[in-house]
């Protein structure tokens, strides 16, 4: 069966240098740093990621094809300390304000910045199998603490910032979903440079081969790679990991918007398009955290 990705939206806060950060303006050394792997600025918000959800609910939800109560499942992807605290009558109030009045809400956390993967194989898989037409992915964070923006080990700044789309096999779209994976090794928690390096390679190059594999293509088929806005360096180290080349990366958001938690790939998914994309060009995402990844292949019609 045939899974579709319609109706990109997204939300970010008010664009900021990160040389206002309090810890970095206390660390000069590390500020330089960052500026050398491409991070000049960061996205900062007052609102709650349940209320930059709704702000890409309701832009999804104005472009895609099938009305609101015609969709099964909304699969809400956040680690954010709030998400925690929600309780599930506060997303059955969520579903009914936007008149998603069939949609079972499921929620996505322990897979942190790759929670993003972790909702469109979800909801890839579920389409696929005819278990459900229309799944709306959502995915919102937000860190309210200066110093807890900063990832001290990956050199990155975290931005608030909210994106959604719907999956569906109901309707044809320009994105086709050729395949999304996963993978994972625990060690990487507690591994430390080069060993951490071969872990990451070795479990994102699997998740990445397989995927291939099922969808009858090879790494020679991929024309660009989009993934998470940690830093240039650690996107090309991603592509590396995956057995593709560097030239393959999209950089153009990593300036201006930082990383905006899982959000980066369906951001920079629909930036990417907005600057034009050759028809029949495969690309593949892929969403990483500490230990984690989530990877998909995708068909721009």
């Amino acid at each position: 069966m045939s899974v579709y990705l319609h109706g990109i939206s997204y939300a970010v806060g008010a664009r900021e240098p990160i040389a206002g950060l309090p810890p970095l303006r206390e660390d000069p050394a590390m500020l330089r740093d960052m500026h050398g792997l491409g991070l000049y600025h960061y996205c900062r918000t007052e609102q709650t990621p349940l209320q930059l959800a709704a702000e890409v609910v309701a832009g999804t939800l104005d472009r895609i094809p099938v009305d609101a109560a015609e969709i099964d499942l909304l699969v809400y992807a956040s680690s954010s300390p709030e998400t925690g605290a929600l309780a599930g009558g506060e997303f059955l109030r969520f579903c009914e304000r936007f008149g998603l009045t069939r949609a079972t809400p499921i929620g996505v956390t322990l897979a942190e910045c790759a929670n993003f993967g972790s909702a469109l194989r979800i909801a890839h898989s579920l389409v696929a199998a005819g278990s459900a037409r229309n799944v709306l992915v959502v995915t919102a964070d937000a860190c309210p603490d200066p110093h807890a923006r900063i990832l001290r080990d990956a050199l990155s700044v975290l931005s608030d910032g909210a994106a959604a789309c719907l999956i569906t096999s109901a309707e044809p779209s320009r994105i086709e979903v050729l395949g999304s994976n996963q993978g994972t090794n625990q060690l990487i928690r507690v591994a430390k440079m080069p060993a951490l390096a071969g872990l990451t390679k070795r479990g994102l190059s699997r998740a990445v081969a397989d995927m291939l594999d099922r969808a009858g293509l090879d790494r020679g088929d991929v024309r660009r790679i989009i993934a998470n806005n940690v830093n240039e360096e650690a996107v090309r180290f991603m592509a590396d990991s995956a057995g593709l080349d560097h030239d393959l990366c999209y950089l153009d958001n990593i300036a201006d918007y930082a990383h905006v938690h899982s959000a980066d790939n369906l951001i920079n998914l629909q930036t990417y398009l907005e600057d034009g994309v050759a028809p029949g060009e495969i690309v593949m995402t892929i969403s990483h955290g500490f230990g984690t990844w989530g990877v998909a292949l995708l068909r721009i019609g």
